[in-house]
């Protein structure tokens, strides 16, 4: 199903490189520092944690379920690493274990759609209150800033030369092991085919149930590590952690290629997606937009990005009588 996919997709895929290239003229000319090459990787950073979530959530709707609790569960993590912190643990023991946390309750999603067959919207609009909650009554609303160099460094180191983002590297590590795992391994096929036709899955021997706590399990473990991205950048560990940046992954997710429906979609679009989107982003600061202007055209973008298999359905069956008469030629 992967290969299937991926074929039905180029199209789109080209279409968002040269929106990519449009956005960043259009940028260009609002600012003569914005072609810098150290302008052009810091301005990367702004989309690395919607990034990571986007990727746990590409896998989710692939088979046509979706997780609107992951910025709460990165407000988990990150509170966990408060924690961990205050408590002076070693980050090669804290980041592993809130990783591991935010997995958990990406399982406990996954149990509630798959094994109890619930409503994934509903589901997950639960968790994010209830996560959200046990942010703040772990961390508090006051917060915690007190994090050591090492907790930062993830999030705030700059290689090659101090130009290169350390978390852009992790972002593009994981988008490769993402794309792999969804175009190359029995397991995204099965998360494909779920999609396509969950019956015929099941009926084919697809593990369902189990295909879909993992892809929880990983978006959750996903949020986890970008928690530890978000202590770098930001420094604060806080019960409102990434509040409202859920409309930006899903709108990366659904505007990169991924049919909410499931079944068809590539783990590539999504990451020219978030290219796209963050392009965009930097362009609408450097023109002093405001948030609520930004947030409008995310709304816009996330709208054309689910009508959009509409719209190519149409454009096909348009083409259809005009091939049949070119072939009876």
């Amino acid at each position: 199903m992967a290969s299937r996919a991926k074929r039905q997709w180029p199209f789109w895929e080209i279409a968002l490189v040269v929106a990519i290239f449009a956005a960043g003229a259009w940028s260009s000319t609002l600012s003569p520092y914005y072609l810098s090459v150290d302008q052009l990787f810091s301005s990367t950073r702004a989309f690395i944690i919607p990034g990571l979530l986007a990727l746990g959530l590409a896998v989710v709707v692939s088979f046509g379920e979706i997780d609107i609790s992951l910025a709460s569960t990165l407000a988990v993590g990150t509170v966990a690493l408060s924690k961990f912190s205050a408590a002076g643990a070693p980050l090669s023991v804290a980041a592993p274990i809130v990783v591991l946390i935010c997995g958990v309750c990406g399982v406990f999603n996954g149990v509630l759609v798959a094994k109890w067959r619930l409503p994934s919207l509903a589901v997950t609009l639960g968790t994010m209150g209830a996560f959200r909650g046990l942010a703040f009554i772990v961390g508090s609303e006051v917060g915690y800033t007190d994090f050591n160099d090492a907790y930062s460094w993830l999030g705030s180191e700059y290689l090659f030369g101090g130009v290169v983002p350390a978390s852009l590297i992790l972002f593009a590590v994981a988008a490769i092991a993402v794309w792999f795992l969804m175009h190359r391994t029995i397991y995204g096929r099965r998360c494909f085919s779920i999609g396509l036709n969950p019956d015929a899955a099941w009926f084919a021997g697809v593990g369902v149930i189990g295909v879909k706590i993992a892809a929880y399990a990983l978006a959750g473990a996903f949020a986890g590590l970008a928690a530890i991205v978000w202590i770098g950048q930001y420094g604060s560990a806080r019960g409102d952690n990434a509040d409202g940046s859920i409309l930006f992954v899903v709108t990366a997710v659904v505007l990169g290629g991924m049919d909410i429906n499931g079944g068809r979609g590539t783990i590539s679009g999504v990451a020219l997606a978030l290219f796209l989107l963050g392009t965009i982003r930097n362009g609408m600061g450097l023109a002093n937009i405001g948030g609520p202007t930004q947030t409008v055209v995310l709304g816009l973008l996330l709208v054309g990005g689910v009508l959009r298999p509409a719209f190519a359905a149409a454009l096909a069956r348009l083409r259809r009588p005009v091939e049949s008469a070119d072939a009876g030629a």
